[in-house]
Protein backbone atom coordinates (compact mmCIF):
# COMPACT_ATOMS: atom_id res chain seq x y z
CA UNK A 1 0.00 0.00 0.00
CA UNK A 2 2.80 2.42 0.54
CA UNK A 3 4.39 1.84 -2.67
CA UNK A 4 1.24 2.68 -3.95
CA UNK A 5 0.88 6.20 -2.51
CA UNK A 6 4.59 7.03 -2.53
CA UNK A 7 5.97 5.38 -5.36
CA UNK A 8 6.55 8.90 -7.29
CA UNK A 9 6.71 11.09 -4.55
CA UNK A 10 9.45 8.94 -1.97
CA UNK A 11 13.00 8.50 -2.85
CA UNK A 12 13.50 5.88 -0.16
CA UNK A 13 11.84 3.14 1.74
CA UNK A 14 13.40 1.13 4.91
CA UNK A 15 11.62 -2.33 5.38
CA UNK A 16 12.04 -4.22 8.62
CA UNK A 17 12.08 -7.78 8.58
CA UNK A 18 12.09 -10.67 11.06
CA UNK A 19 14.38 -13.60 10.19
CA UNK A 20 12.56 -16.86 9.90
CA UNK A 21 14.10 -18.18 13.11
CA UNK A 22 12.69 -15.96 15.16
CA UNK A 23 9.27 -17.09 14.84
CA UNK A 24 7.70 -13.62 14.25
CA UNK A 25 5.59 -13.03 11.37
CA UNK A 26 6.64 -10.26 8.80
CA UNK A 27 6.58 -9.75 5.17
CA UNK A 28 9.72 -11.76 3.78
CA UNK A 29 12.16 -10.21 1.67
CA UNK A 30 11.03 -11.80 -1.73
CA UNK A 31 7.62 -10.29 -1.43
CA UNK A 32 8.79 -7.42 -0.52
CA UNK A 33 11.04 -7.06 -4.16
CA UNK A 34 8.53 -8.31 -5.77
CA UNK A 35 6.31 -5.46 -5.24
CA UNK A 36 9.39 -3.00 -4.99
CA UNK A 37 9.25 -4.24 -8.78
CA UNK A 38 5.99 -3.65 -9.41
CA UNK A 39 6.58 0.19 -8.80
CA UNK A 40 10.04 0.41 -10.40
CA UNK A 41 11.95 -0.18 -7.33
CA UNK A 42 14.37 -2.05 -6.60
CA UNK A 43 15.96 -3.35 -2.78
CA UNK A 44 19.34 -2.05 -1.78
CA UNK A 45 21.30 -2.21 1.47
CA UNK A 46 20.57 -4.74 3.63
CA UNK A 47 21.40 -3.87 7.52
CA UNK A 48 21.08 -6.23 10.85
CA UNK A 49 19.00 -4.56 13.32
CA UNK A 50 19.49 -7.57 15.92
CA UNK A 51 19.75 -11.18 16.45
CA UNK A 52 15.94 -11.31 14.96
CA UNK A 53 15.71 -8.76 12.47
CA UNK A 54 17.09 -7.14 9.83
CA UNK A 55 15.90 -4.25 7.48
CA UNK A 56 16.49 -3.35 3.41
CA UNK A 57 16.67 -0.05 1.89
CA UNK A 58 14.37 0.19 -0.94
CA UNK A 59 14.92 2.87 -3.65
CA UNK A 60 13.57 3.92 -7.10
CA UNK A 61 15.70 2.26 -10.18
CA UNK A 62 17.50 4.72 -12.16
CA UNK A 63 17.39 4.59 -15.89
CA UNK A 64 20.14 2.64 -17.04
CA UNK A 65 20.54 0.50 -13.71
CA UNK A 66 21.62 -3.31 -13.73
CA UNK A 67 19.23 -5.72 -14.32
CA UNK A 68 20.06 -9.72 -12.75
CA UNK A 69 18.34 -12.44 -14.83
CA UNK A 70 16.42 -13.35 -11.53
CA UNK A 71 14.98 -9.27 -11.48
CA UNK A 72 14.04 -9.85 -15.27
CA UNK A 73 12.28 -13.27 -15.09
CA UNK A 74 10.51 -11.70 -11.85
CA UNK A 75 9.08 -8.72 -13.96
CA UNK A 76 8.08 -11.07 -16.61
CA UNK A 77 6.43 -13.22 -13.98
CA UNK A 78 4.87 -10.44 -12.69
CA UNK A 79 2.89 -8.59 -15.82
CA UNK A 80 1.74 -11.85 -16.72
CA UNK A 81 0.22 -12.07 -13.51
CA UNK A 82 -1.28 -8.50 -14.25
CA UNK A 83 0.42 -7.21 -11.17
CA UNK A 84 2.86 -4.66 -12.59
CA UNK A 85 2.23 -0.87 -12.19
CA UNK A 86 2.50 1.48 -15.09
CA UNK A 87 5.90 2.98 -13.60
CA UNK A 88 7.40 -0.63 -12.94
CA UNK A 89 6.28 -1.43 -16.38
CA UNK A 90 7.88 2.01 -17.33
CA UNK A 91 11.36 1.47 -15.53
CA UNK A 92 11.73 -1.93 -16.83
CA UNK A 93 10.96 -1.19 -20.68
CA UNK A 94 14.20 1.45 -20.10
CA UNK A 95 16.68 -1.11 -18.73
CA UNK A 96 19.77 -1.22 -21.14
CA UNK A 97 20.13 -5.00 -22.43
CA UNK A 98 23.68 -4.88 -22.46
CA UNK A 99 23.19 -3.71 -18.52
CA UNK A 100 20.86 -6.73 -17.89
CA UNK A 101 22.36 -10.27 -17.09
CA UNK A 102 25.42 -8.95 -16.19
CA UNK A 103 26.87 -10.55 -12.84
CA UNK A 104 29.17 -13.29 -13.12
CA UNK A 105 27.14 -15.90 -11.66
CA UNK A 106 24.72 -15.96 -14.57
CA UNK A 107 26.64 -15.86 -17.04
CA UNK A 108 28.42 -19.06 -18.66
CA UNK A 109 31.95 -19.82 -17.09
CA UNK A 110 34.63 -17.73 -19.08
CA UNK A 111 37.57 -19.98 -20.25
CA UNK A 112 40.65 -18.55 -21.27
CA UNK A 113 41.02 -18.48 -25.29
CA UNK A 114 43.44 -21.10 -26.69
CA UNK A 115 46.52 -18.99 -27.40
CA UNK A 116 46.39 -18.00 -23.32
CA UNK A 117 46.10 -20.89 -22.30
CA UNK A 118 49.10 -22.10 -24.47
CA UNK A 119 50.97 -18.87 -23.35
CA UNK A 120 49.89 -20.00 -20.18
CA UNK A 121 50.96 -23.64 -19.92
CA UNK A 122 54.52 -22.90 -21.47
CA UNK A 123 55.26 -21.63 -17.79
CA UNK A 124 55.10 -24.99 -16.32
CA UNK A 125 55.59 -24.26 -12.47
CA UNK A 126 53.05 -21.45 -12.97
CA UNK A 127 50.93 -23.52 -14.35
CA UNK A 128 51.03 -25.95 -12.22
CA UNK A 129 50.68 -23.71 -9.39
CA UNK A 130 47.54 -21.62 -10.92
CA UNK A 131 46.04 -25.09 -11.23
CA UNK A 132 46.10 -26.21 -7.84
CA UNK A 133 44.11 -23.08 -6.58
CA UNK A 134 40.92 -23.03 -5.21
CA UNK A 135 38.56 -23.40 -8.54
CA UNK A 136 37.00 -19.69 -7.27
CA UNK A 137 40.18 -18.08 -7.25
CA UNK A 138 41.13 -19.91 -11.07
CA UNK A 139 37.30 -18.49 -12.30
CA UNK A 140 38.03 -14.60 -11.02
CA UNK A 141 41.06 -14.68 -12.62
CA UNK A 142 40.44 -16.03 -15.76
CA UNK A 143 37.31 -13.41 -15.77
CA UNK A 144 39.35 -10.56 -14.48
CA UNK A 145 41.86 -11.53 -17.61
CA UNK A 146 39.08 -12.60 -20.24
CA UNK A 147 36.57 -9.47 -20.09
CA UNK A 148 39.09 -7.10 -20.23
CA UNK A 149 37.73 -4.96 -23.15
CA UNK A 150 41.27 -4.62 -24.90
CA UNK A 151 43.67 -7.58 -26.11
CA UNK A 152 46.03 -5.29 -24.83
CA UNK A 153 45.40 -4.94 -21.10
CA UNK A 154 44.07 -8.74 -21.26
CA UNK A 155 47.61 -10.01 -22.43
CA UNK A 156 48.57 -7.78 -19.43
CA UNK A 157 46.24 -9.30 -17.49
CA UNK A 158 47.16 -12.89 -18.26
CA UNK A 159 51.07 -11.64 -18.17
CA UNK A 160 50.28 -10.52 -14.28
CA UNK A 161 49.06 -13.50 -13.81
CA UNK A 162 51.44 -15.73 -14.90
CA UNK A 163 54.19 -13.62 -13.18
CA UNK A 164 52.29 -14.20 -9.11
CA UNK A 165 51.89 -17.72 -10.14
CA UNK A 166 55.44 -18.63 -11.15
CA UNK A 167 56.22 -17.54 -7.73
CA UNK A 168 53.77 -19.83 -6.17
CA UNK A 169 51.46 -16.33 -5.23
CA UNK A 170 48.42 -15.01 -5.52
CA UNK A 171 47.28 -11.80 -7.60
CA UNK A 172 46.21 -8.93 -5.33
Amino acid sequence: KWLEKNHDKKTELIVGFYKIGSGRKSIIWPEAVDQALCFGWIDGIRKSIDGESYCNRFTPRKPGSNWSAINIKKVEDLTAAGLMHATGIAAFEKRLEHRSRIYAYENEPVKLSPAFEKIFKSNQPAWKFFTTQAPSYQRVMVHWIMRAKQEETRLRRLNQTIAASSEQKRVS
